[in-house]
């Protein structure tokens, strides 16, 4: 039987050391909604730690809605933390 596999609407490299604020206002920049503490609104996060102490963690957000939201379609590549900010 063929596999399938779901891309993810949205995904955000975190940066070592980044702080939870910094992390939470990185992930909404990115287009994922999250509520004023943090949690998600809609959809399922994926966040992939670390492989080795230093790296940065990798987070992926797919929306179960069935269509992706505006800003995830303008922005469909990855997203750095060093773009923008």
């Amino acid at each position: 039987m063929a596999r399938s596999y779901r891309m993810p609407d949205i995904a955000v490299r975190i940066p070592f050391g980044t702080t939870e604020p910094g992390r939470i206002a990185l992930l909404r920049s990115a287009g994922i909604p999250l509520d004023a503490r943090g949690h998600l609104l809609r959809g399922f996060l994926h966040e992939r730690g670390p492989a080795r102490f230093g790296a940065d963690s990798t987070c992926r957000w797919f929306d179960t809605a069935g269509t992706a939201s505006a800003s995830a379609a303008a922005a469909p590549g990855p997203v750095s933390a060093t773009q923008g900010l």
